[in-house]
């Protein structure tokens, strides 16, 4: 499950382009790269260590939807951002940032952090999170994240999918604990954005203009990450708003009302596609 690295100068180099970044040694000694990298799910977790360097993102990484919280825990690291800011990471410390917002990183002495990438924005913009003294969830993390690169056994999807999960969730916690940040966080976990999910398709299901693109809209995320958090679950979104409407459709049915009633109150556009809904639903059962 774990991919260790260990590189020197030009392969230090590649390894770092083929993540669309540009690293430039800043020692006069060997320029080394080490690195545990493991994907869980829709994550990515590593543990890396390298000798001063600067490290640029190259364009392809502007078009990067994804986010990456980082967990810095030796050396100072200096982060660049596209809005101007520059935001200091000391030992112990910890931020997250979307990956299209940055612009590049100096450290001037070794330096060894774990970082968290994911495929969806976490927060909207930089943000400095609580560190290792502040709370148990910078410990949280790192522990977790080291048990899982430390060790050499295979794991199954289903239990990379749940460690997936776990992670997610001490991100969430971490992020949640941030300063200034209110009740509702804008980031959510895998459970957490499956829930909130639900909840909208179950508000909004009996309006037929509510689309899949919607619901992602209003959580948040990309339709791509929305559909990976409901395949984790055997379903889609369009299932998930299909399923509804047809509880509705036979709730209202199961009462009398009469037909063109029932597809108006129930979401679906026309009495032919509640057909074809149902049409796909039995279909489904049958090859159950």
């Amino acid at each position: 499950m774990t991919r260790s690295v260990r590189a020197e100068g030009p392969a230090a180099r590649e390894w770092f382009a083929q993540r669309s970044l540009e690293w430039t040694p800043m020692s006069e000694g060997p320029a080394i790269l080490i690195v545990d990298e493991a994907e869980m799910s829709a994550i990515v977790i590593r543990r890396l260590w390298h000798t001063a360097a600067r490290i640029a993102p190259a364009p392809a990484l502007a078009r990067n939807t994804g986010a990456t919280l980082v967990l810095e825990a030796e050396g100072r690291v200096d982060y660049f951002f596209r809005d101007g800011r520059d935001v200091p990471a000391d030992t112990a410390g910890a931020l997250v940032f979307p990956n299209a917002s940055f612009a590049g990183l100096v450290s001037q002495q070794p330096s060894a952090r774990i970082e968290v990438v994911a495929t969806h924005r976490l927060l909207d913009g930089p943000s400095v999170l609580p560190g290792a003294d502040d709370g148990p969830a910078w410990r949280a993390l790192a522990s977790t994240i080291n048990a899982i690169l430390n060790t050499d056994r295979a794991t199954t999807p289903s239990t990379r999918a749940a460690l997936g999960h776990a992670i997610e969730s001490l991100c969430a916690a971490l992020i949640a604990d941030r300063a200034g940040a209110g009740p509702d966080p804008a980031f959510r976990s895998a459970e957490g954005t499956f829930a909130a999910a639900m909840q909208l398709v179950d508000e909004q299901a009996d309006d037929p203009e509510f689309t899949v693109e919607q619901l992602a809209d209003a959580l948040g995320v990309s339709r791509q990450y929305l559909a990976r958090v409901f395949s984790r679950r055997g379903s889609t979104p369009r299932n998930a708003l299909r399923t509804r409407r047809l509880e509705l459709a036979e709730a209202f049915t199961a009462v009398g009302i009469p037909t063109a009633e029932v597809v108006r109150r129930s979401g679906f556009p026309s009495q032919r596609a509640l057909s074809h809904a149902r049409r796909e639903r039995d279909a489904q059962r049958f090859e159950l």
